[in-house]
């Protein structure tokens, strides 16, 4: 394999966060890939996908999607696109024997999720998840302590993704605030992140019950109009859960989290010891260990705090003392899923993880709506 051909489909901010990080790859990890070639980018219009193949350095433009698909020169299929538009574009790049890799979520709900992940084993080839919040040095870290057996029987999480934003009832209708077109609100946004995390670093989700609402019901259709929409999605939502593994936990998604920027963080805790973290605190981990014993005026007891920073094995740049970046962990994400496509080794995270959540996002739905503890259908 001398080159491994890029076909982005979606040119908004997040695929302009993936172009970045195609081209940082070859940066980070010098002569690890093969030539990582910004084949084609697609978009919905000329003047858009003309300035998107200038500005991202891709080689061609198509306005088709289907055009790019069929392309000879694309081996992965980028899904960079709305939620609503990545059923017919995954199934279309399987169909054609190209590799995906897709921003989170997967699909609109279980049943797509499913749909795809059926289809792409069936052709053979291989879908990625844009999970990057796995690709956080600290949560890298989380996962070893956490496998290792560090804590012990887990006991008890709490997990939470807090962003602002959406408080103004001027804020006009969107795509992410309509059902129809998103799949779900905060839960869907957020929480996938949250679920993903948490399903790794913790293991799978048996039940679920949920509340979800939605502060704001009616917004102007566009800047400044005085004709409105309703909003068919949650602004916030709060989940109990029940894990197969016997712990127990909470997760909040919330846009209405005003004061906040970027509010990722848990507790974890255990027989042996527990973690914290928060993304506004990114370059540290916070471990617990009950090994260590307390004793006159504390003894050796308490949070330590781990150095993590930028610290990837095997990158060239930037040096591990480095602040990390949140298009850093993106970059990352992508490596990895380039690295075991060109080496012929499954993707993680999967296509698999993509739909697991999905399932508990729709077992998260149904609580909202009908009530009680809801079970979580697995693939």
């Amino acid at each position: 394999m001398k080159k491994i051909g890029i076909g982005l489909i979606g040119y908004g901010g997040i695929g302009k966060i993936h172009t970045l990080g195609y081209k940082d790859i070859a940066m980070y990890y010098p002569g690890t890939l093969p030539e990582i070639d910004l084949a084609a980018v697609c978009t919905s219009r000329p003047k858009t996908a003309q300035k998107a193949a200038k500005e991202g350095g891709f080689r061609n433009w198509y306005t088709d999607h289907s055009a790019l698909i069929q392309s000879d020169e694309v081996m992965v299929v980028d899904c960079s696109l709305p939620n609503f538009a990545h059923k017919a574009v995954l199934l279309e790049a399987v169909a054609a024997g190209k590799h995906v890799y897709c921003e989170k979520p997967l699909a609109m709900n279980g049943a797509e999720a499913r749909e795809i992940a059926v289809a792409a084993e069936k052709a053979g080839v291989q879908i990625g998840m844009t999970f990057n919040y796995r690709f956080v040095p600290a949560l890298q870290r989380a996962h070893e302590l956490v496998r290792d057996g560090a804590l012990g029987q887990i006991y008890r999480f709490q997990a939470e993704y807090l962003h602002t934003g959406y408080e103004s009832p001027e804020r006009p209708l969107s795509w992410r605030l309509q059902h129809d077109k998103s799949g779900g609100g905060a839960l869907a946004d957020l929480g996938a992140h949250v679920i993903d995390l948490m399903r790794w670093l913790l293991g799978e989700f048996q039940s679920v019950q949920a509340l979800t609402h939605t502060y704001i019901t009616e917004r102007p259709l566009a800047k400044g109009s005085q004709e409105t929409g309703p909003v068919t999605v949650d602004d916030g939502a709060w989940l109990q859960v029940k894990l197969e593994n016997g712990g127990i936990g909470t997760i909040e998604a919330s846009r209405f989290s005003t004061g906040v920027l970027d509010e990722l963080r848990f507790e974890i805790c255990g027989e042996k010891g527990a973690l914290r973290f928060n993304l506004m605190d990114a370059n540290y981990l916070y471990w617990f260990d009950t090994s260590r014993k307390g004793g006159a005026y504390g003894g050796e007891q308490g949070w330590i705090r781990l150095d993590t920073n930028q610290n990837y094995p095997g990158a060239s740049i930037p040096p591990p003392r480095a602040i990390l970046g949140w298009s850093r962990t993106h970059a990352e994400n992508q490596y990895t899923f380039l690295k075991a496509i060109a080496a012929g080794n499954s993707v993680q995270p999967s296509v698999c993880d993509g739909l697991r959540t999905q399932c508990v996002l729709d077992a998260a739905y149904t609580s909202a709506e009908e009530g009680g503890w809801v079970a979580v259908e697995q693939e």
